[in-house]
């Protein structure tokens, strides 16, 4: 357990949020928030994924409007995840929220994906 207090504390400093006190024992945030909130983020996350994967770089050549400024929607959709996903730990570590862990990996995972997408299309930018 003493891993578990020690990542507890050190991402609730990257994230800087503050968690409630611990507990005897972890609490579900309340159900029908925390619903709305997730399934709010993986809507806006299809909805980049669908933009930023196949109608950015598949359909708009087809139709011939290829151009710079699809690249720049591409960055400010990565933008938008990552701001997601670092808005969705930050909720995940202030409720204390019991699968915050299992979450963690998957996140970094992502994050990995997100960074690296923005940073190729900022070098495609610039050169």
């Amino acid at each position: 357990m003493a891993l578990a207090d020690a990542v507890d504390r050190v991402m609730a400093r990257v994230l800087f949020v503050t968690p409630p006190p611990p507990t005897d024992e972890e609490v579900m945030p309340e159900e029908a928030k925390e619903g709305r909130t997730i399934g709010l983020a993986l809507v806006i996350s299809g909805v980049r994924c669908t933009l930023q994967y196949l109608i950015l770089p598949v359909v708009l050549p087809l139709i011939g409007l290829a151009s710079g400024f699809s690249l720049i929607i591409a960055m400010a959709l990565d933008l938008v995840a990552l701001w997601l996903l670092i808005s969705g730990l930050r909720y995940l570590w202030q409720t204390r929220h019991p699968h915050r862990f299992d979450m963690l990996p998957l996140s970094a995972a992502i994050l990995a994906i997100i960074v690296g997408s923005f940073l190729y299309d900022v070098w495609r930018l610039v050169s």
